[in-house]
């Protein structure tokens, strides 16, 4: 049966100053192209959330103390772009928390989530490798 529009998942959005800066310093081009992206994945994350995570990658595996899991992944965005983003199930608020880092150029996608993750999970890291 399908869900009903209020039952549906809100998606709340955070940005960065770095997420901003780099969204700003793209061509019109490449800003349509991660606004496109961004809209289309969070329709996949209110209506098919497995589709979603099909499409999200975590380029650096993260092991987290205590066998926590990380929410931080990298979707690409059009051809040469890739966005680092967090994403967060708040069931307690019946929201999906995504939190927007940075638009990169695909070759940087694994030198910003690595820096990312030192800044996100500091002391929590138990391993990560690349």
């Amino acid at each position: 049966m399908p869900v009903s529009p209020q039952e549906k998942t809100a998606i709340t959005e955070q940005t960065t100053p770095g997420f901003r800066h780099d969204l700003d310093s793209l061509s019109p081009d490449d800003r349509a192209a991660v606004l496109e992206t961004l809209r289309h994945s969070y329709g996949l994350l209110r209506d098919n959330p497995r589709s979603f995570f099909a499409k999200a990658k975590r380029p650096i595996p993260i092991h987290l103390k205590g066998g926590l899991s990380s929410s931080l992944y990298s979707l690409r965005a059009g051809r040469d772009l890739g966005l680092i983003l967090a994403v967060d199930d708040d069931p307690i608020f019946g929201q999906i928390l995504v939190t927007l880092f940075r638009v990169v150029r695909h070759g940087e996608v694994d030198r910003s989530y690595r820096s990312i993750a030192h800044l996100l999970y500091r002391n929590q890291i138990d391993m990560m490798t690349s």
